[in-house]
């Protein structure tokens, strides 16, 4: 699976969870299932199949846990309820702001009905990964009916955002899974525009999901790739973009958990594991802004990214950057080229 194909088919966390499990599948990573953790193995494993931490481990002459954590959530509509709104073209969804929404960016354009829903079934409940087989659009309102629109544009989520979905059916998940009994679910309205190379040089990738898919499928292929001196880890965390705190989340228990279970398995004891975790390096991986064309004076006045430029290593004040994790990584990038 390539870049272009993850970001496109990769359309809720749930997607993303299920399309890098099929790559770590596919390169020897097994699914962790109570099984005992051994030296030399490959394995992953899921939380609320919306996020994932696969790992590897190698060379224990250096017992450390070196980290890569990105998110596998951005910024979409989720969809409120299963009920669908009355309006003079048909039914429309009804849909909240999920995350750094760049509003406008979501009007007129094609989308789908994704994510995960949980059905009733005769031994119990069951999830099931859906994404709609038809699209969606929200139509703006006409430059006709408001002259202002090409000098300020202010959508009210409620009013303005509602995707048409059509027809006459008021139940959701009826129209989604008919001859399924759906109890709930965690649905979102996303792009469904495929990732295109653009400028003349066809240098440039463009798609939704960027942020921080990107992330997340370099992580992963870092990983299949690497011979690692302890463990290698990367992990997938969702729910970044509403603040972490789910138990999928990176404030969760779900990686140090883990951790916990590697040290244990591998026969290491609590003095160990602390001089692993001491010994390590985390890196939270993410996308960078580069200076804005039509907007450079957004970016600072000397440190100045751009697009194609190499990889980004964030200072900032509230970031827990500093020279010398910087200097490190630094010094990595200069010994492999």
């Amino acid at each position: 699976m390539d870049i272009k194909t993850f970001l496109a088919t990769s359309y809720t966390s749930f997607h993303a969870v299920k399309n890098a499990a099929s790559i770590l599948e596919a390169n020897g990573f097994s699914r962790l299932d109570g099984q005992k953790i051994e030296k030399g193995g490959k394995y992953y494993v899921t939380k609320n199949d919306s996020a994932l931490i696969a790992f590897k481990v190698g060379d224990l002459s250096n017992y450390a846990f070196n980290i890569a954590e990105s998110h596998t959530d951005s910024p979409s509509l989720k969809v409120k309820g299963k009920t669908l709104a009355d309006s003079a073209q048909g039914k429309r969804l009804n849909v909240e702001a999920y995350g750094g929404l760049v509003r406008y960016s979501f009007m007129d354009i094609p989308l789908k009905i994704a994510g995960r829903v949980f059905v009733k079934t005769e031994s119990g409940i069951s999830s099931k990964l859906v994404e709609s087989p038809f699209t969606v659009n929200i139509p703006s309102l006409c430059v006709h009916h408001n002259t202002d629109v090409n000098t300020s544009l202010s959508l009210n989520v409620q009013t303005d955002m509602l995707p048409i979905i059509g027809g006459e059916e008021s139940d959701l998940y009826k129209v989604l899974l008919p001859d399924n009994e759906v109890i709930d679910g965690d649905l979102y309205v996303v792009p469904t525009i495929l990732p295109f190379i653009s400028g003349a040089r066809s240098n440039m990738l463009c798609s939704p999901r960027i942020d921080n898919l990107t992330s997340v499928f370099a992580s992963i292929k870092a990983l299949v790739d690497c011979s690692p001196k302890g463990v290698s880890l990367a992990c997938l965390f969702d729910n970044e973009e509403i603040g972490s705190g789910t138990k999928q989340g990176a404030e969760s228990a779900f990686l140090p958990d883990l951790l916990q279970k590697i040290n244990a398995d591998l026969g290491y004891n609590e003095s160990d594991f602390v001089s692993a975790k001491a010994n390590g390096f985390v890196l939270s991986i993410d996308n960078g802004h580069a200076v804005h064309p039509a907007h450079p004076e957004k970016s600072d006045i000397n440190e100045k990214v751009y697009l194609n430029g190499g990889i980004v290593i964030k200072h900032h004040a509230n970031y827990s950057t500093d020279g010398f994790s910087s200097a490190l990584i630094k010094t990595v990038f200069d010994k492999n080229g």
